[in-house]
This record gives C-alpha cells, structure tokens and sequence, in this order.
C-alpha cells in the first residue's frame, strides 16, 4: 500500500482532514494557522488566527475577527488571502489561497451566540486592535457584536507540501478545475 502523501487523491483527502481537525481539536496543528494578506503601506502582513469553521464541499474556510482590525482594511482594499498551516508530525506544509468576504450585524448573529462570553471580550476593546495605549492595563474590555465579524474564506487554491525523508511531495489543486490535482515540483 503506498503513503498519502504519493497519491493525489488520498493527499487532498488528507488536507481536508487537517483543516477539519483544526477546527474540531484545540490541540491540533491546524487550529492557529497563519493568515497573511497584502499591507495597506507595501508588502504583506501575517498574524495567527484561529479556524472557526470549515466546509470541504463549499471549499470554505471562517475565522472571527475585529471589524477594526488591520486585517479587515486590508481585505476590504485587496480581498486576496493565504492561510499557512503546518502539521509536523505528518511534516506537512498546507497553503490555502482564498478571496475573503466580511460578514458583519445581524447575519452573523447565530455565530456571536456560539461565542462563550469570555471569548467575546476581544472584540469591542477600547482602544481599537493597534490602537496605542499607557499600559496594557488601560484597555477597556467591552465586548460589541457590532465590532464582530466573520471571514468567509473562498478557496482557490490549495499548495500542499510533504517533506519526506528521501523525496518531497507537493501537489497544488486549484476549484478551477474541480479540485483536480497534478504534482509540481517541491
């Protein structure tokens, strides 16, 4: 039988499974991934986000933020992101590029409900994410749906690296063709 990681089919499977045990499991290696997106004064901008959600079908990713986070401004300027993930066990690297639409008030207030109320104190802080401060005891923690949003990450395309001991493996499979992938080389 061969390995995953050697066969289209079983790699992109495996993929899935990762991002989906990243939402599911605090403790897997694909629960903080990081998120870059294009800075709004040159060169690109990455923080660690937490996946919140996931749906292989519809090829879609959710992470919650701040509506005054950098991130969003950026997005709202160049809707293009890539998620990083890496699962060092399995040694592999999961690029996901994807268009990220911004959901805000009252669609997403099933999801606010989902929030346990101490999770829900980051967002709505005073001053604003980025915003100076004298100390960081002089953050004003007030929690605001209205200062809520969801990130629904559209996929297109997945970059997907194994480091094997003798050969890497890397396939990319983009929605363009179905999620259809080819090999490239590492």
């Amino acid at each position: 039988m061969s390995e995953w990681w050697t066969d289209l089919d079983t790699l992109y499977a495996r993929v899935w499974e990762t991002v989906l045990d990243g939402v599911r499991d605090r403790r897997a290696p694909a629960r903080f991934v990081a998120f870059a997106t294009a800075g709004q004064t040159g060169g690109a901008e990455a923080r660690m986000v937490v996946l919140r959600g996931a749906d292989r079908a519809a090829g879609k990713l959710f992470v919650h933020t701040d509506t005054l986070s950098a991130k969003v401004a950026e997005l709202r300027a160049d809707p293009r992101a890539t998620l990083l993930a890496w699962d060092p066990a399995a040694q592999l690297q999961i690029r996901l590029k994807a268009e990220v639409g911004i959901d805000t008030g009252a669609v997403v207030g099933h999801d606010w409900a989902r929030i346990p109320e101490a999770a829900r104190r980051v967002y709505g802080n005073e001053p604003e994410p980025g915003g100076g401060m004298d100390c960081p005891e002089a953050l004003t923690v007030t929690p605001d749906q209205n200062r809520f949003a969801v990130m629904t990450c559209t996929l297109r395309e997945i970059d997907t690296l194994h480091l094997g001991r003798d050969v890497h493996h890397r396939a990319v499979y983009r929605r363009s063709t179905g999620w259809r992938g080819h090999w490239v080389a590492p």
